[in-house]
């Protein structure tokens, strides 16, 4: 239900909500808004209103321009509100539906203030738009500046790769290169060697010497050794010999005086070809039998039984 005087009281509302009524016409405001639904819907929501304009423009300074045009304003009001309290006769208080002579010059002050606050919430908007954009085209600039880095690492990370594999590749050629020359060394140790044997084999002082096979020998096997008189080499070739069997080593055997001493032992290869060369402790003179036998790999005090090359010098 709405009171007769309401339209009177929603006049009087924004002077109410900010306070600047007097004593008695702030009671009268507050009875009926306490009982109208209407006006206290209306005072609720000029409250609300004003309860936000100090968070309008946040805590920014105004601009100097804003500050002087605000002043300038205040200033214009409130001399027109002195001359008109000067012009007009004092008159018998009385109700009336207006808030009085302050009212007009506070609504001008609060739009003042209020334009002023709109000013300064543009400018502040407007700032913060650029500094929004500002940070996106910073964010751009970043995210562009991560490609690069993530890039720059994935080369970085292939770079690494390749390098590890060239120097796995390098060290497989240093290892290839160190059995070549191993078996370059093998090689001409034994053409070294070969040399050595043949011209051995071919001075004029040599003297050659056929050994002979016993019943433990295979048919075609044959047993040749060289020596120089008054030398201790030694040059014995076998042909046709089968490997030894697992367990046993052929034993080279020089005797004298009934006493036999091993010389070592004949490695026989696959193809059955065997070539020896040692210095006796002695010289081939001082000796009178020779002998290859088939001993036990631990054993070689005496010869076996096994004999299967034998010659006396």
């Amino acid at each position: 239900m709405t009171l007769p005087n309401c339209d009177e009281i929603i006049e009087l509302i924004p002077a109410f909500v900010l306070g600047a009524l007097d004593a008695d016409e702030a009671a009268r405001v507050a009875a009926h808004v306490a009982a109208c639904p209407r006006c206290r819907a209306e005072a609720e929501s000029f409250r609300d209103v004003m309860g936000l304009l100090p968070y309008a423009a946040g805590s920014l300074d105004p601009p100097p321009h804003v500050k002087r045009q605000l002043f300038a304003r205040i200033a214009a009001v409130s001399e027109n509100s002195s001359t008109y309290a000067v012009a007009q006769p004092r008159r018998p208080a009385a109700r009336t539906s207006l808030p009085g002579r302050w009212f007009a010059p506070m609504l001008a002050i609060m739009l003042a203030l209020i334009v002023g606050l709109g000013a300064v919430t543009f400018e502040a908007r407007g700032r913060a738009d650029a500094m929004a954009a500002e940070l996106a085209t910073n964010r751009q600039i970043m995210r562009s500046m991560e490609a690069q880095i993530a890039e720059v690492r994935q080369t970085a990370q292939t770079a690494q790769m390749q390098l590890a594999a060239s120097q796995r590749e390098l060290n497989e050629t240093r290892i290839q290169l160190a059995a070549s020359q191993r078996e370059l060394q093998e090689i001409q140790a034994s053409s070294s060697t070969d040399e050595q044997l043949v011209s051995f084999i071919a001075a004029p002082q040599t003297v050659s010497q056929l050994l002979g096979t016993t019943e433990r020998a295979p048919e075609e096997a044959s047993a040749r050794m060289f020596m120089q008189p008054g030398h201790n080499r030694l040059v014995l070739l076998i042909y046709g010999l089968k490997s030894a069997e697992s367990g046993k080593v052929y034993r080279l055997w020089l005797a004298k005086e009934d006493q036999a001493i091993a010389i070592g032992t004949v490695t026989v290869g696959p193809d059955g070809v065997a070539e020896f060369v040692v210095d006796a402790p002695e010289p081939m003179d001082a000796y009178n039998q020779v002998m290859i036998t088939l001993d036990e790999v631990d054993t070689a005090a005496q010869p076996s039984e096994e004999v299967i090359f034998e010659a006396n010098l």
